[in-house]
């Protein structure tokens, strides 16, 4: 006899940790190197997204577009670039701070920042004002799940799209540091809870880059091992030894893929 699976606990399951330890101070102390990439990397994964919906012919310029948990721009940058506005949600002042950075350098005056949590958002006050609504690589904050995706539904009048690691990145320096490692596979844990729940996306495996400078690369991992515990000097160690060998040019690079899940609201 075939055991099911309760999808919906083994997502909670899979993120209950990094959405614990993964606060606003945290993303604060992160803001630098995080920019580094999305700089560095010319916001590759937010520029393939994009093109994912240019493709299919669905992306018009008079659009506003909301951004979950924006970050320095990745996905917000790329999408103010073809669409009217884009509202980015970003809790971290830093983040958002480097976000706008970011927007002034490329002379984009059409982005907004709402500094709170998605779950700190009152949805009635943007109920269907988007076109699209986006969560990208920030998954993990929501334990609760299809709570915070309905409410991504309530606020679109168009479509809704997360996007989410499907290969499990660094394992081998996150296993010499004794940082977590997914178990199962969360892309699939999230396709297979999503169905549960009556949502049948849309589903695109995109390949992506992230690219850091050296220092902001060392910086992002050191940084990541102090989430869970204090940061030893053997630390230090491993994760320059290991970028070390990942480094060409002065650039550490990260090769791997990323499944977008969409679909249309209604």
């Amino acid at each position: 006899m075939t055991k099911s699976i309760d999808w919906k606990e083994a997502w909670k399951e899979s993120v209950d940790e990094s959405s614990r330890v993964s606060t606003s101070s945290y993303w604060n102390s992160r803001a630098y190197d995080y920019a580094k990439m999305v700089d560095t990397s010319d916001c590759d994964h937010g520029r393939r997204i994009l093109n994912v919906f240019l493709n299919q012919g669905i992306i018009h310029d008079d659009w506003n577009v909301l951004d979950i948990a924006s970050g320095p721009g990745a996905l917000t940058l790329p999408f103010a670039e073809r669409v009217r506005n884009v509202m980015a949600i970003e809790p971290s002042h830093q983040m958002a701070s480097c976000l706008m950075e970011n927007a002034r350098r490329q002379g984009l005056i059409n982005i907004g920042v709402i500094p709170k949590t998605w779950q700190e958002v009152k949805v009635s006050d943007y109920e269907n004002q988007f076109d699209m609504v986006t969560c990208c690589h920030a998954l993990w904050q929501f334990p609760d799940l299809l709570e915070q995706v309905r409410r991504m539904e309530t606020v679109s009048r168009g479509y809704c799209c997360l996007a989410h690691g499907v290969d499990v990145s660094e394992r081998e320096l996150k296993k010499s540091v004794g940082a977590p490692i997914e178990g199962r596979d969360q892309f699939i844990t999230l396709f297979n809870y999503l169905n549960d729940e009556g949502i049948y996306p849309n589903v695109n495996i995109i390949p992506y880059s992230l690219m850091w400078p050296v220092d902001a690369a060392i910086a992002s991992k050191e940084r990541f091992v102090e989430k869970y515990r204090p940061l030893t000097d053997e630390d230090r160690a491993i994760i320059r030894e290991y970028i070390a060998r990942h480094t060409t040019d002065g650039i550490y690079k990260i090769a791997g893929r990323m499944g977008v899940l969409w679909w249309k609201v209604g």
